[in-house]
């Protein structure tokens, strides 16, 4: 006998839902990351087609070895659970930027000896950002043109979903390429299952400490254990670094985080075995993020002033120092809320997106 129902839905109805496919793990070895607790499926009801995550029960025990097959179980649906009261908290929100889901529940598969399934289901998008760039060269003038077009549209509509996650308290916590979906005419933030919901709408169920996100995106204070004292300026502006650093990945292909380290004369880890805090280890990481972004400025983006402007966007978002993270103009507020707030930045992505558009129309 089967011990996981989670694993084999394939060709099973779940609520009406056929199961139609079922997706692969995603591979480190491809610098992949996500889903580390939840299986993912294509589903199929009344010709639409959508994601079904269930949870992987086999992993969260195997992960969890010191903890009972019922406390196991207990954590991850209070974690599954609080996932879909959050969306359809933004969804009553209207956060209109975010994948939200379409339906949810809990069944119990006969002929398993763990039955249990818990799933939710979410509108499927035509796959994360990753799919859609092209970084090839050896493209023409307009398609270079209208691929930049793309990156700033949706890189818009990210930053607009992190500005109305954080209006109704919410941080997000794991900004990266896998969770920015694209559908047919907008992007959308996806998987909320590491958001910091601060709202006694929603009840967080842990204790709101660390960072919640993939540590390969996470801004460089996290791994010193360096807290802001304002919670919300804490966790605003580590989804701003992450926003900031998808804007260097739109543009050149890389993960901001791994050309930070190659500037690095020593790794952080390496820091952290010496017990170097976070001020001491400013000074190396400025160093090393000023080199990144003089790299950044070389890039081939083919308007100077778009050019000048992400970089200045990556360079006000992705400071390795959190108090002189945010827009120039709001550095010296004594408002802590407009240090994180992204309106300037929309704006801006707005307005080189627009440019490229012209420029497009020029040829």
């Amino acid at each position: 006998m089967e011990i996981f129902a989670a694993n084999n839905l394939l060709d099973k109805t779940i609520n009406g839902w056929k199961v139609v496919e079922k997706l692969p793990k995603p591979s480190s070895n491809k610098g992949e990351t996500g889903g580390n607790f939840s299986i993912g499926y294509i589903v199929e009801k009344n010709d639409q087609q959508c994601f079904m995550k269930v949870l992987d029960f086999e992993t969260i025990f195997m992960n969890n070895p010191s903890l009972s097959t019922s406390q196991a179980m207990q954590i991850a649906s209070e974690e599954f659970n609080y996932e879909k009261a959050l969306s359809e908290y933004c969804r009553n929100k209207h956060v209109s930027k975010v994948v939200y889901y379409i339906d949810s529940g809990e069944i119990n598969v006969p002929g398993f000896i763990i039955g249990t399934v818990s799933y939710i289901i979410y509108e499927k998008a035509q796959g994360d950002i990753r799919k859609t760039l092209d970084f090839s060269k050896k493209i023409e003038l307009s398609a270079k043109l209208k691929s930049l077009s793309i990156r700033l549209e949706s890189l818009h509509d990210v930053a607009v979903g992190i500005n109305q996650l954080h209006n109704s308290s919410v941080s997000h916590q794991d900004i990266k390429p896998s969770n920015i979906m694209v559908f047919e005419e907008e992007s959308k933030i996806g998987d909320l299952g590491r958001s910091i919901c601060m709202s006694p709408e929603v009840k967080y169920p842990f204790a709101i400490e660390g960072f919640t996100g993939d540590n390969n995106y996470a801004p460089p204070e996290v791994f010193f254990h360096y807290h802001l004292p304002d919670v919300k300026q804490r966790l605003y502006q580590m989804d701003n670094y992450m926003l900031g650093s998808l804007v260097f990945f739109y543009i050149t292909g890389v993960s901001l985080n791994a050309r930070l380290n190659t500037h690095l004369p020593i790794s952080i880890t390496e820091m952290l075995k010496q017990g170097m805090h976070f001020e001491e280890a400013l000074a190396y990481l400025q160093n090393a993020f000023n080199e990144v972004l003089n790299e950044f400025q070389q890039e081939d983006i083919l308007i100077d002033e778009i050019r000048e402007g992400v970089v200045q966007i990556v360079g006000y978002l992705c400071n390795p120092d959190p108090n002189r993270r945010g827009h120039p103009k709001s550095a010296l507020s004594t408002d802590v809320s407009s240090k994180y707030n992204l309106e300037r930045t929309i704006q801006e992505l707005d307005l080189m997106q627009k440019k490229a558009e012209i420029a497009i129309n020029k040829l």
